[in-house]
């Protein structure tokens, strides 16, 4: 994107925002004259009419009405107080104001004139300019800052949300970046069980087969980044049952959810890969087998689940945290950040745990169905 392009963009957004508050921003300096007007000569004894000022005082800001978009357009963008152009704004600001200054008392004198014919203009403008310059000078300046500030702060928020859309957009590339290891981890895995069998038990290899191409429809098809625990549950349990026809007896998997638990959203498949590690680095090792649990409960704001197996335990110290595991890691500190927990911890007497802790939330159409229910 060129520079040019860039400006504009950066400055249409403040100017759309800054319309209105001109525009308060002048009716308010009319209605401060006004009623300075109106005190002077209540002052001075006179019966003062809010039409007769009005007619005096509104000539001048025809002055403004014509200066005031050349500091918006122009000069508050073209010269502004940097570090490098700063004396050049000064200078250029300094004639600016004291141009509308100068313009507007004329116009002003010239009202007066032609309400008091025998008056000398010389006179009258320099009564003018000492009571006005002052205010006419103030007015500029003020309208300048306020105008840069609105602007810059409009501006600013503008490229915070756009750093954080960019943001958002980096993260949730690098959870489908994660979340697309899962697949062909998984699938090896998968075709490695299919393969132990064939040779000895074909008939389970085809019943493997079968489950594995439903599984995996359903997993590659439904590619949304969260779901019900309920769904999660469901894709689980087409996993762990190819699972149940290689290892048989030797392997057990037992769910203890809370009804409540299983509305809850959770990334899609967060569960697989820890079952998977499981039964593969659990379970598989021992010549008993062993039985993996599931469990999810809600904790007031939170969701907790835990996964845990009476299998080999976990590997010696300074082992490589397994791809199944630093994924589920790695992709709830993407999308939840510091407001979640990860922990794997050995489980007596023999096994592992993991404990994942979440913040509960429902999707609208669980909370719909629920309510009807």
């Amino acid at each position: 994107m060129s520079s040019r392009n860039r400006a504009s963009g950066d400055e249409q957004v403040p100017t759309r925002v800054l319309l209105p508050l001109i525009a308060l921003f002048w009716i308010g300096n009319i209605a401060a004259t006004v009623a300075q007007v109106y005190w002077r000569q209540s002052l001075d004894g006179g019966t003062p009419s809010l039409a007769r000022i009005l007619t005096i005082v509104l000539p001048g800001y025809v002055i403004w009405l014509v200066g005031a978009p050349l500091v918006v357009v122009f000069l508050s963008r073209r010269f502004t107080f940097d570090r490098r152009r700063w004396p050049l704004s000064t200078a250029v600001h300094v004639v600016a104001s004291l141009a509308i200054a100068v313009s507007t008392l004329a116009v002003d004198t010239i009202v007066t004139l032609q309400r008091s014919p025998g008056l000398e203009f010389g006179a009258v403008y320099g009564a003018m300019a000492r009571g006005w310059m002052l205010w006419i000078l103030f007015t500029y300046w003020f309208f300048f800052a306020v105008l840069l500030a609105v602007r810059h702060s409009v501006t600013a928020s503008a490229r915070q949300l756009r750093a954080t859309q960019l943001e958002a957009a980096v993260a949730h590339a690098q959870l489908a970046a994660l979340k697309t290891q899962l697949h062909p981890h998984f699938l090896f895995n998968a075709l490695n069980s299919v393969s132990s069998l064939v040779g000895d038990e074909p008939r389970a290899a085809q019943k493997m087969i079968s489950r594995l191409g439903e599984l995996l429809r359903t997993t590659l098809a439904d590619g949304g980044g969260e779901w019900p625990l309920r769904r999660e549950l469901e894709v689980l349990g087409g996993y762990t049952s190819i699972e149940e026809v290689r290892f048989g007896s030797r392997l057990n998997v037992a769910v203890e959810c809370e009804p409540d638990a299983l509305r809850a959203t959770v990334p899609a498949l967060l569960l697989l890969p820890l079952v998977e590690n499981a039964i593969l680095h659990g379970i598989q090792p021992t010549m008993s087998g062993g039985t993996v649990s599931v469990s999810a409960r809600r904790d007031d704001d939170w969701l907790d689940i835990e996964v845990s197996d009476d299998g080999a335990g976990l590997p010696t110290a300074g082992a490589v945290e397994r791809i199944g595991l630093s994924n589920t890691r790695q992709r709830l500190e993407k999308r939840f950040g510091d407001r979640q927990r990860f922990e794997i911890a050995s489980r007596a007497p023999a096994g592992t745990r993991v404990r994942i802790r979440i913040p509960w939330a429902v999707a609208p159409a669980e909370e719909a169905s629920h309510v009807l229910a």
